[in-house]
């Protein structure tokens, strides 16, 4: 079931919205519910109430709280990095700080059929991803921790360090074993010693990444273009 939200001041806008997720659920047979709100603060409270979703369609130019400030709230104070946000404006060009909060993509009004009907598609292929697995043998029993809940690997010795969402788990495995599960998954090594989670960066700089635990992840002079190229890639996605 995919849990989709709909926040928009204008009501026109979130009953054509609304029309066109119900019509794409129909199309490919795909369970989803959608909720419709018309005010910043009424989603955050929703959210605030334990409610969660996995797609929200968020307007930019809302009242008092805006679609920026919602959207931060959402990742910094709720520590909610998993639900993706698709920003809709009737503006054509988006601030930078807008990529602060992740987006998956950014919807022009009027809106097209065509284009909501490809978004909610990545999304749910986005989504199906964090589903996966890492899989590692931990006192020769074999364990898994999704994919979605790890931050970074750190070599050290001939240990891992996994550093995760929740916990920080140590087994022994080399680097480039580790690289071969996850590298499909937006994974990027950036380091002999590192191997980061893209969707679990929250500040990039030239010569290091800052994850969402604070943790300082260095980025090799030699990885540098590569690892650009990569995050040119990933920022096309949402473009």
């Amino acid at each position: 079931m995919l849990r989709i939200a709909i926040c928009d001041d204008i009501v026109s806008i979130c009953s054509e919205l609304e029309d066109m997720i119900l019509e794409f659920g129909q199309k490919n047979n795909q369970e989803l519910t959608v909720e419709v709100f018309y005010r910043g603060e009424d989603i955050l409270k929703y959210l605030n109430d334990g409610n969660s979703f996995d797609l929200i369609f968020l307007d930019i130019e809302l009242g008092k709280l805006d679609g920026v400030e919602i959207g931060r709230i959402i990742r910094e104070e709720l520590e909610d990095y998993i639900t993706k946000i698709i920003y809709i404006s009737a503006k054509g060009h988006y601030d930078r700080q807008l990529f602060d909060v992740q987006p998956l993509h950014f919807l022009q009004k009027p809106l097209e059929k065509e284009k909501v009907f490809k978004d909610i598609s990545l999304a749910i292929k986005i989504l199906d991803r964090t589903n996966n697995y890492f899989m590692f043998k931990l006192s020769h029993e074999t364990h898994k921790l999704p994919i979605k809940d790890i931050i970074y690997f750190e070599s050290i010795d001939k240990q891992i360090k996994l550093v995760g969402v929740d916990e920080t788990i140590y087994f022994y495995d080399n680097l480039y074993r580790v690289l071969d599960q996850v590298f499909k998954f937006r994974f990027i090594q950036t380091h002999r010693s590192y191997i980061v989670n893209y969707d679990h960066i929250s500040i990039v700089k030239y010569n290091e990444f800052i994850m969402i635990n604070g943790d300082v992840i260095p980025i090799s002079q030699g990885r540098r273009k590569k690892i650009r190229n990569i995050q040119m890639l990933y920022e096309k996605e949402v473009l």
